[in-house]
């Protein structure tokens, strides 16, 4: 029995500008992403520090097709996704075939906006980590919840994130805007130390 079902995404606005603040255990700075969709799919590029990420996104089960993380002028990780897997991680290529969709770890806040999400919603995901390859994951929904945002009150499903590693115990947590536009407004790990706060939005599709 396959339990990795294809899951099919919520429509998602054609162009947006988000700015986030992040707490990276104490170092305060600012994240930038910047989205758009063509027929390729959905396309986001994170600036953060002297960090820029570049991804597509399948429009149907928002996988990651590719992802390209630079720092600096340095290439320090980078995925495509055609009949096979490419992976290029700090200097190693690695090629390797899986027949489901698999979630990247670097861009996994855009994807979770595209699922359909319920109050009794549980879901095992492929998730790619480049440290070991591709790892089994549990996404569930924690509960609705009000953050108060620069916008005021915003209902969000508190989705819970469990990679199933033996030796890895954290729970990562992300909240999901309920209703349309279904932004990602917030992040936040177990430890509490390191979060992700939206703090500037504008759609520019409207």
């Amino acid at each position: 029995m396959n339990i990795f079902l294809i899951l099919i995404s919520v429509s998602l606005p054609h162009s947006e500008t988000y700015t986030y603040e992040t707490n990276d255990k104490g170092k305060i700075g600012n994240m930038i992403i910047e989205t758009w969709f063509d027929s390729l799919g959905y396309h986001a590029i994170y600036k953060w520090e002297d960090r820029v990420q570049q991804i597509l996104f399948d429009a149907d089960d928002m996988s990651t097709r590719h992802v390209k993380k630079t720092i600096g002028e340095k290439l320090d990780y980078e995925i495509t996704r055609e009949k096979d897997i490419r992976v290029y991680f700090q200097g190693r290529r690695t090629t390797y075939y899986d027949k489901d969709p698999v979630y990247d770890r670097h861009a996994l806040e855009y994807a979770l906006r595209g699922f359909e999400y319920s109050s009794d919603f549980s879901q095992i995901i492929k998730l790619h980590v480049p440290e070991f390859m591709i790892i089994n994951a549990r996404i569930s929904i924690d509960g609705r919840e009000n953050v108060l945002t620069h916008f005021g009150d915003t209902e969000c499903w508190k989705v819970k994130m469990s990679p199933r590693v033996l030796f890895l115990k954290w729970s990562f947590y992300f909240w999901i805007e309920v209703e349309y536009p279904h932004r990602f407004i917030r992040y936040s790990d177990s430890s509490g130390k390191n979060t992700i706060s939206l703090i500037e939005y504008t759609d520019h599709s409207e």
